[in-house]
């Protein structure tokens, strides 16, 4: 059409890729063609079509119609033949195509919207780029193709890593910190100039960049990457939560409404609340339960000391103070396990507590190994110590199905009550006001206690299943009787510490430390020590 004769071609514009319904958008190539239009560079606009000018609405194309004829240009559609804002009638259907642009635009963003909703109520990966860890696989679920995601075999075992490291108490700085120095890049680096600025406001926000420009992962990138439910293989959804002001009041709306916002991804559950697993993941649910309560606890991990050598029963947990209940902690320099808590921060009787490492570990060690010598059959207490005990050795040594079902039945069910809770406190925040949030929170609690009720069903079945006779080892019971448990020679002497540990976990909880009485050879030390031993884990 340029080529008519009488006219001459002088310039060209375009938007590749660029939306013309969202108003959020930036289209160069819109902005410059007004720009020549304002400043009497043309007569005439050609576009191919109405739709590829604007989306917008009869107002918004009449708008632009408008100031293109102020300054004398006209509008004219290769395909729309009958567009041509030269005459009154060609302003008439231009108004009438621009309001039929509007409307196709809205239908398709209803259908793209519908068919996101039926792919994630079957758990499948909707929109973006396949998260770090993955890479997408297309599978047929039903009469709908679902985007299934796996294991991607470089970025998957960093994943692990990172797991790893969490699990041991690094902090999610460091992690980060880890990844940068080793020069693993994140997802963003595959994101071409987006990645490249998502980089670069990372980089200002961190309080040590490196020196050399790397810094690709932040605590934050990390944080999102462990607690995603997709790693454990799980379909996800996002909980909404309130947006805060810095005193930690909410943040109204125009309406006078708590403003929310996007929280965190949580695994997306089915009618009987369970979680939906669609996708193959980097580890196993259990693990996943696991790792969340420890990014939400982030407990303090003991200091360490000396060599940083394992000793028996410092820094696992086994070991606390008499006074305070605050960890042990080894100092192999005087060779002593100490109370983690600062001198006198708790009581005067708390000053300084500590204990001879050789002389405790070797009073429970023989504290444990006596209860195998010469069973009472009518003590009670003790029957039920050594039921116990044979109950967590198999659980040592039989890694079943049985009891890893277990364990992650269990992490469902502490993780379900966790988000009862939380649906129960954003309702009282009020999140879900108005019949159809009073709607949406009574099918999610519905949904939660459904599933709460199966976990415990299932739990009571494993127990009864794993209900077994089991016996300890006989060499443990087959001791001389003026034979030495704990002596040169013996099964106990042979075993490295992480064996010990195991030993000392079937039959005792906890070991508390007393104030000493006295110094040297007047110390009570052997009263000082108390041993709780093993019981069943409670039940609700």
């Amino acid at each position: 059409m340029a080529s008519q004769p009488g006219w001459v071609h002088v310039g060209h514009f375009e938007d590749v890729g660029l939306s013309g319904y969202d108003p959020n958008v930036v289209r160069p190539g819109y902005d410059a063609l007004m720009e020549a239009v304002r400043a009497g560079e043309c007569d005439v606009v050609v576009i191919f079509k109405l739709s590829r000018l604007t989306r917008r609405g009869a107002r918004e194309a009449l708008n632009i119609e408008a100031e293109m004829r102020k300054h004398g240009v006209s509008l004219i559609s290769v395909t729309e033949r009958f567009i041509d804002t030269s005459d009154p009638m060609g302003v008439a259907f231009f108004a009438l195509i621009a309001a039929l642009a509007e409307q196709e635009s809205k239908n398709k963003s209803d259908f793209v919207r519908s068919a996101k909703a039926e792919l994630r109520d079957i758990g499948s990966h909707t929109s973006g780029i396949a998260p770090y860890g993955f890479m997408s696989t297309r599978e047929q679920r039903g009469e709908l193709v679902a985007v299934k995601l796996v294991p991607d075999p470089v970025q998957a075992p960093v994943v692990r890593k990172m797991v790893a490291w969490a699990m041991d108490g690094v902090s999610l700085t460091q992690i980060a910190k880890r990844l940068n120095d080793a020069r693993i890049p994140t997802n963003d680096a595959s994101l071409g100039e987006a990645g490249a600025n998502r980089i670069a406001g990372r980089r200002k926000r961190q309080k040590n960049p490196s020196a050399d420009g790397w810094a690709n992962w932040g605590q934050s990138t990390v944080g999102r990457v462990l607690s995603d439910p997709r790693l454990a293989g799980f379909a996800s959804t996002w909980r909404r939560g309130h947006v805060t002001e810095r005193d930690g009041t909410p943040k109204l709306d125009k309406e006078g409404k708590p403003r929310t916002r996007l929280v965190e991804r949580i695994p997306l559950r089915g009618e009987d609340g369970a979680p939906l697993i669609s996708h193959e993941g980097i580890i196993d649910p259990a693990e996943w339960h696991a790792l969340q309560d420890v990014l939400a606890k982030r407990p303090r991990q003991p200091r360490k000391r000396g060599t940083g050598e394992r000793t028996l029963l410092g820094s696992w947990g086994i070991m606390l103070c008499g006074v305070c209940s605050a960890d042990m902690y080894p100092d192999r320099r005087v060779g002593s396990y100490k109370c983690s808590r600062a001198p006198r921060t708790f009581s005067p009787d708390h000053a300084g507590l500590s204990i001879r490492m050789n002389v405790v570990e070797d009073l429970v060690a023989r504290r444990a190994w006596a209860q195998l010598q010469e069973p009472d059959p009518d003590d009670q207490d003790h029957a039920e110590l050594m039921a116990e005990a044979a109950r967590r050795f198999a659980h040592q040594t039989d890694m079943s199905q049985i009891e890893e079902e277990r364990a992650e039945t269990q992490a469902q069910l502490e993780h379900t009550r966790r988000s009862m809770r939380q649906l129960g406190e954003d309702r009282a925040a009020g999140l879900y006001e108005g019949p159809t949030g009073t709607e949406i929170f009574a099918d999610t609690m519905r949904k939660y206690q459904a599933h709460e009720k199966a976990c415990l069903a299932r739990l009571e079945a494993l127990a009864a299943q794993s209900a077994v006779s089991v016996q300890l080892p006989a060499e443990w019971t087959e001791v001389e009787e003026d034979g030495d448990p704990t002596g040169p020679g013996s099964t106990w002497a042979a075993w490295d510490v992480l064996q010990q540990r195991e030993f000392l976990r079937l039959f005792i909880d906890r070991v508390a430390i007393a104030p000493s009485v006295g110094r040297g050879r007047n110390a009570n030390t052997a009263e000082r020590v108390t041993v709780t031993w093993a019981k069943p884990p409670a039940t609700e």
